[in-house]
């Protein structure tokens, strides 16, 4: 990021990190993980979109879109947003370990992980062009290097990959530990 966009763009994305998993998955599962995993990070979480397409000879295609938001401090904010797919899905039984019996579906799943940390989200240093410069002033000589570094970096290991390894785990895919389970934090 040069110095200059980080003026006019007060917005650090994190980079997109994808599931894509084929077989037998618990759906129920996997949102209230997703929705847990919000609530206790104290984020409010909303559902943006459901689609759901009519299903053809393998099964139908849904789409979910949620957003999660967490004001961190007064001047910035974490947005996540959450696309899932399916594709090809179909009710199916299956025998756990135990014996019982659980309808869990069959088919294919894509899930994107994506977010921001936004400064100024209530866009109150935009009301006049004094403040305006004085944001920008802010921004590129006073907390630039606590943005880019610290925040940052806490939002997208911690918020987007911590997320990523659970959904992971609870689809039971190959690597169920997340590898950044014992790191130390920044702060």
């Amino acid at each position: 990021m040069k110095s200059d966009d980080f003026v006019h763009f007060p917005v650090a994305p994190a980079y997109k990190v994808y599931i894509q998993y084929k077989g037998v998955f618990d759906m129920q599962d996997v949102y209230e993980t997703i929705a847990d995993f919000f609530h206790q990070k104290k984020f409010k979480f909303y559902e943006k979109q459901n689609r759901y397409r009519k299903p053809g000879p393998f099964g139908p295609e849904i789409m979910h879109q949620f957003e999660a938001k967490r004001e961190v401090e007064d001047y910035y904010e974490w947005v996540v947003d959450v696309n899932i797919e399916t594709f090809d899905m179909h009710d199916v039984e299956v025998v756990l370990k135990n014996g019982a019996k659980k309808k869990m579906s069959k088919g294919r799943i894509w899930i994107q992980l994506s977010g921001e940390c936004v400064t100024d989200y209530e866009k109150i240093w935009e009301k006049s062009a004094f403040l305006a410069h004085l944001k920008s002033f802010y921004n590129k000589y006073v907390i630039r290097k606590k943005f880019e570094g610290v925040w940052w970096d806490e939002f997208y290991y911690n918020i987007i990959l911590r997320l990523h390894a659970l959904i992971k785990e609870r689809l039971k895919m190959t690597s169920e530990i997340n590898e950044t389970r014992h790191h130390s934090r920044v702060h």
